[in-house]
């Protein structure tokens, strides 16, 4: 995108695989309340590598996606994922710039964004490119990131210095890792109406050892996709992500062991 440097997590095949399999992880989470049923025509910014989009196609039948990301890498891979729904006409891939969107005003039932605006250095620019795209009375949803609500138990001191640098880093590339705090006000200014803003917690102890000890593997491996960049910057340690493995695999065993996470969801209509 126009105006990101770079991007946090980078975009070899691992980080490309990791994508897939986050989207397949989180969506009983991310899907909860979206309904799409009566939209046909669905435009998702920030598509990558098309990880959403196939959900999006399997949860709702009728609809046709027009998936817009900046990077080429990751519409590469999103034209492998998606062949089948591409060839069949369900989905068509542009590579845009999401803050400068060229397609037809006011041609969309619905928009769909997940996990993107985070990365985005303008995201009001964004949504007002977006409420231009959309029919009168289309809806958005947005599903974004507020990395201030990280809580792990037990006390996790190198876990939690690697997430400050973390943090840090994606806002020094201009990014915006609280943006779900902001999701009400980023719609209202872009002139939404019918603004809904709520955070769905991720809750896990000892009632589900199983499923918190999965969700504490699946968030390390995010903070782990940022490492050859917080490396780079010298912002963390080999010493100090060896620490944070161990940490890590104690917060996975630990009876008394918490992991939070919330993350945000809004909708509004056009």
């Amino acid at each position: 995108m126009e105006g990101i440097m770079d991007y946090l997590h980078g975009f070899d095949s691992k980080e490309q695989d990791r994508l897939i399999h986050q989207a397949q992880f989180l969506e009983p989470y991310v899907y909860t309340g979206v309904d799409f049923k009566k939209v046909n025509r669905l435009l998702e910014v920030g598509c990558g590598v098309g990880a959403q989009s196939k959900i999006l196609l399997k949860r709702f039948p009728k609809i046709q996606i027009t998936g817009v990301d900046f990077s080429s890498a990751q519409l590469h891979v999103a034209a492998q994922y998606l062949k089948r729904p591409i060839s069949d006409g369900r989905v068509h891939l542009l590579q845009q710039d999401a803050q400068r969107l060229d397609l037809v005003y006011k041609k969309y039932d619905a928009a769909f964004l997940c996990w993107f605006l985070e990365h985005v250095p303008e995201p009001l620019k964004v949504l007002k490119q977006v409420r231009k795209h959309l029919k009168p009375g289309a809806q958005i949803v947005l599903t974004e990131v507020f990395n201030q609500a990280l809580f792990m138990e037990p006390y996790s001191p190198n876990y939690l210095k690697y997430w400050f640098e973390f943090n840090e880093l994606q806002w020094t590339m201009k990014g915006h890792p609280f943006i779900g705090a902001q999701l009400g006000h980023l719609l209202k200014e872009a002139g939404f109406k019918s603004i809904n803003v709520e955070f769905r917690p991720l809750h896990f102890d000892s009632r589900d050892p199983k499923q918190r000890a999965e969700f504490i593997e699946f968030f390390f491996q995010i903070l782990l996709s940022a490492e050859p960049k917080l490396r780079d910057k010298n912002k963390v340690s080999e010493d100090m992500v060896r620490q944070m493995y161990k940490e890590v695999e104690i917060a996975k065993k630990a009876k008394d062991s918490v992991f939070f996470y919330s993350f945000a969801r809004a909708t509004a209509i056009r």
